[in-house]
């Protein structure tokens, strides 16, 4: 039986809670801008959603990033209150998949109590998960334990960082909602749950959330680290002999980013702030063994943490200094495709939100483009949509989702660097390679000619968006 993790967000449905006769939990509805990566030129359709969030201290809302990611207009209700105050998004993490919400009407707070953040947590303890799930309109809520705390994949962002599986249960409506200890301390925020099965849900725990509100204290948000740093575990005597480990353990690099200074392919991390790392990636830690990502999960990208590194078979340390880098093929929130139209054909950035639109279908672009790093010379992939508009400047050619490689034997850096040749052109010719040994080969002329033909007749707005 395949399953999947879903996130809890509601299509007019929702969450919120009241501790000791006092409201401490929201109600969000969100009117969400939901653009369609696969058809970039179409008008975005504007949903309806309904979430959950938590007042914390000095006046601020805590809640799920893909909740309120992409609003036009939010507002929140509190429970045994009628009135809907309106809010904005003050920070955003679709990293780590939370959001703060400021309220204009400073009112709202009245009579409300803030909850205090908890990251005392272990395995089998009991929580309580409050809120308003899809079955009702009343608060909710259920009972359960902590089943496991380790590393996971977050969906909204891709992203891996520390998360509390629980079995209460957990229903759409629930994202963003609070969960609570036996003290009624904020241990988690609800963000998602394993569909096909009994009572598997997975919450951001408190250790993630205190990073993000130390980020924000500056005004801005910076994030979590991210490196393209790929790692491999060691488990094989001859492997651990030939790099001189013996009894030691540690993790093996195997590649490195075009930027990255400090770490070399075939280094060995032994350690990170003198927790010892296990062949496996882990350390130990409060919640039992983790990723050793844990570390620096809990520091800012301003901060180091202290490695030590076997490198040619001799000990080293450094200073390391955390950073954010991006990859090949990016997620986008809150932002409208881009695209241009040339000769009928729409040629867009290859993100993983069309993957996602075009899942199953997109294992050709995993295999393509698996772990692949950026480089000086290509650092964005363009690609072609399953859309052509037919016209006679493109008679004989159909739509497909295909890597596009050169223009006139100009090799494509990115999107803007792809634009920027198709208005420059003046060959009599445009001609198309892609990866997938195929070629489209256009009267230049007749191409931009054909232009606004193609847009009147097809009702399209205009010819491309690049907004960033």
């Amino acid at each position: 039986m395949k399953t999947a993790l879903i996130l809890l967000t509601l299509c007019t449905f929702a969450l919120a809670e009241s501790i000791s006769g006092t409201s401490s939990v929201v109600k969000i509805f969100a009117s969400i801008s939901k653009p369609n990566y696969q058809y970039p030129y179409q008008t975005s359709n504007i949903s309806k959603y309904i979430g959950s969030g938590a007042i914390i201290s000095k006046h601020r809302i805590l809640s799920s990033a893909h909740i309120v990611s992409g609003a036009k207009f939010i507002e929140i209700q509190k429970e045994n209150d009628p009135n809907k105050y309106i809010a904005n998004v003050k920070f955003i993490s679709n990293q780590a998949d939370l959001a703060i919400l400021e309220v204009e009407n400073k009112n709202f707070f009245k009579d409300t109590l803030p909850l205090k953040l908890s990251e005392k947590i272990n395995v089998r303890d009991k929580v309580t998960v409050l809120g308003y799930p899809i079955g009702g309109n009343t608060i909710s809520t259920t009972t359960g334990i902590v089943s496991r705390i380790e590393y996971r994949n977050y969906v909204w962002s891709n992203s891996n960082h520390l998360t509390i599986q629980i079995d209460a249960a957990i229903n759409p409506g629930n994202s963003g909602g609070p969960v609570i200890n036996a003290d009624n301390d904020l241990v988690g925020i609800a963000m998602m749950k394993l569909s096909k099965t009994s009572n598997i849900a997975y919450i951001v725990p408190a250790i993630i959330i205190s990073t993000f509100l130390e980020d924000v204290k500056d005004g801005v948000v910076d994030g979590f680290q991210i490196t393209n740093i790929f790692l491999q575990y060691i488990n094989n005597d001859a492997q651990k002999k030939f790099y001189g480990l013996k009894d030691r353990e540690g993790v093996l690099v195997t590649s490195v980013g075009i930027d990255e200074k400090q770490i070399k392919v075939d280094d060995i991390i032994l350690s990170i702030d003198d927790k010892d790392i296990a062949n496996d990636a882990t350390v130990k830690s409060r919640y039992g063994r983790v990723n050793f990502n844990i570390v620096s999960d809990t520091k800012q990208l301003s901060e180091s943490v202290k490695l030590k590194i076997l490198r040619d078979k001799k000990e080293i340390t450094i200073n390391y200094h955390l950073k954010r880098e991006s990859s090949l093929i990016q997620s986008e929130f809150g932002k409208e495709p881009r695209y241009i139209l040339y000769g009928g054909f729409i040629f867009t950035p290859l993100t993983r939100n069309l993957l996602n639109n075009l899942s199953p279908y997109s294992n050709k672009f995993d295999m393509f483009f698996y772990e692949k790093d950026k480089t000086q010379e290509y650092n964005e992939v363009v690609v072609t949509t399953n859309t052509i508009f037919p016209n006679e400047v493109n008679r004989g050619y159909y739509g497909g989702n295909y890597v596009l490689l050169k223009v006139n034997n100009i090799k494509i850096k990115n999107f803007k660097h792809f634009v920027n040749i198709l208005d420059n052109i003046t060959d009599e010719f445009t001609v198309f390679e892609f990866l997938e040994k195929r070629k489209v080969i256009l009267n230049t002329k007749k191409a931009k000619e054909s232009l606004e033909e193609i847009m009147k007749e097809y009702n399209i707005k205009s010819d491309r968006r690049m907004p960033y």
